[in-house]
């Protein structure tokens, strides 16, 4: 049997004391077989064999099983058991559609302060093995995962929004989808949300795999150790990681609970973690690390709390290796890649990272549409919405799918002499101009999926198309129907709007602007605008 350690000998037993865990006793081990289950009755029969190779952890230490499917860990007072799902096999589910590929383990479940949200209940004793089913399948290395921003639901009105705006819309065109990731914060505090959330998320027809966000705490917890107790309850183990293909999925929680805030941080155990999965992981695959409060953010880069703050001790492990970060947290769509800025910020990243945005928008707030569902824009004036991502051995593409929209883009028009909240008085966003006004006129495009590789190009009419150059701006054509919000959730600017000036010597009459977006992929989208001179 292979194991991996961090550290050795005693140094390892500092570490588990620095960490909090507890050994159940010392000699104590988990142990068990990761088998094949070709009956799937979730059971290990006789005739059933072990497959090797398979990596298990309790948290902290990782190894691979042997040549017989048994795996051997240490065991702690409180842990979950978990197994790397390999490539070429699949877990059950449960009802809820969720991989089951975990034992938790609470001796004498969760402590009695978490009062208001039920938690684990005991499971007693370590059992004498804990085994975990396998399914073999076929499995490409072409393969398609639908990723979910913040569904963040508040009440029962607001899963029947999430039902029929968004997991309805996956479950009709994306069934050639393999599985699908939900970003976290997927409640808003109403942790008894729970069963109804997942029961309608399962709608989607594919196997989800969920991240713990900071809406998904335990308030009660005294300390970060127990804020998860609910969500593990349904949903097990708060990281963990997954192979498809050449792809390596790892979540992480990058959610830290004092027993007052949050604020955004991997903590050492998860980083040992991490460096013990990583060694089992071929250099050539792709890894994509998913977390909810992302590394950084544009729209949030004056608030440490929101952003990662020990993110060099993550690149520094993953040194050397392609890959892709993955965030929500934002309510935002942005796009970073090596070498990008925006105006005088830059994210300073050595990888790239894209802010998923929110499958609620901002928070199922705003104007509805005619099913009664909010149209809910974001914080970057991006419509609510999910990502497809394709992977492509370890090579990837991302596509974004407004909910309930065709387009691709807002095409608008702004004056840097005219207050955004003015704009609609002023016949901006009924694009109606004085002939005289046209020099300090701008059309607006927010390309919601545009980074620095995209080309975004702007014709008038029929002259040849021009350039459009990043500023970040409130999208004029979303600020009125923010109208009456809070300010936080009002829109303020984003790493995708692009302008262009209106020439100043058109005619009067009708006219027509012409916005095209081509993506990294070559995928090619247009919109039209019609506007009249005066």
């Amino acid at each position: 049997m292979r194991r991996v350690w961090v550290v050795g000998g005693m140094v390892l037993l500092c570490a588990v004391l620095l960490f909090g865990a507890v050994l159940a006793q010392e000699g104590a081990f988990v142990r068990g077989v990761v088998f094949e289950d070709t009956n799937q009755n979730g059971i290990l029969d006789p005739g059933e064999k072990g497959i090797p190779g398979v990596c298990v952890s309790n948290g902290r230490e990782v190894v691979q099983t042997d040549a017989t499917g048994k795996y051997e860990l240490p065991a702690y007072e409180t842990m979950i058991v978990f197994v790397t799902k390999p490539s070429g096999y699949n877990f059950p589910l449960s009802r809820y559609n969720t991989p089951l590929f975990f034992y938790v383990h609470r001796p004498n479940g969760s402590p009695e302060a978490l009062r208001e949200y039920p938690g684990i209940a005991p499971t007693g004793p370590l059992p004498e093995s804990v085994n975990f089913p396998l399914y073999k399948v076929e499995e490409s290395e072409n393969f398609k995962v639908v990723v979910l921003g913040d569904t963040q639901v508040s009440d029962h009105r607001e899963i029947v929004y999430l039902r029929d705006a968004i997991v309805a819309e996956i479950a009709k065109n994306h069934q050639d989808a393999l599985l699908a990731i939900a970003i976290g914060d997927n409640l808003n505090d109403p942790l008894n949300l729970y069963p109804r959330y997942l029961s309608v998320m399962a709608g989607m027809g594919l196997p989800v795999y969920y991240l713990f966000g900071n809406h998904d705490m335990n308030f009660d917890a005294p300390d970060n150790t127990w804020k998860h107790e609910t969500f593990s309850s349904f949903l097990g183990p708060i990281y963990y990681s997954f192979n498809v293909g050449k792809v390596h999925f790892v979540v992480l929680d990058s959610v830290v609970w004092d027993g007052k805030e949050y604020h955004g941080e991997i903590q050492e155990d998860q980083l040992q973690w991490l460096a013990n999965d990583l060694a089992f992981v071929p250099k050539d695959h792709l890894v994509v690390v998913a977390m909810h409060i992302p590394l950084v953010s544009y729209i949030d880069r004056a608030a440490e709390k929101h952003q990662v703050q020990n993110r060099d001790k993550l690149f520094a492990l993953l040194e050397g290796r392609n890959v892709l970060f993955l965030g929500g947290h934002t309510h935002t769509i942005e796009k970073f890649f090596p070498g990008d800025t925006f105006g005088d910020w830059s994210p300073n990243l050595p990888f790239p990272q894209i802010i998923v945005g929110a499958a609620c928008g901002s928070w199922w707030s705003g104007p509805k549409d005619d099913r009664g569902i909010p149209y809910s824009y974001q914080r970057d004036a991006a419509p609510k919405g999910y990502f497809v991502f394709e992977f492509l051995g370890n090579t990837w593409k991302d596509t974004f799918y407004p909910a309930g929209l065709s387009r691709r883009m807002n095409v608008s028009f702004f004056s840097p002499r005219i207050p955004a909240w003015t704009n609609a008085r002023l016949g901006l966003l009924e694009g109606i101009f004085a002939k005289e006004e046209l020099g300090g006129i701008f059309v607006v495009a927010n390309v919601f999926n545009a980074d620095s590789r995209s080309a975004i190009l702007c014709a008038i009419d029929d002259n040849p198309p021009v350039a459009m150059q990043y500023k970040s701006l409130a999208d004029p054509f979303v600020v009125p129907l923010l109208s009456g919000l809070p300010d936080w959730m009002q829109t303020k600017g984003s790493t995708h709007t692009f302008i262009a000036p209106l020439p100043s010597d058109l005619d009067r009459g009708l006219h027509k602007v012409t916005v095209t977006f081509k993506d990294a992929y070559g995928n090619v989208f247009e919109e039209i605008k019609l506007f009249e001179v005066l």
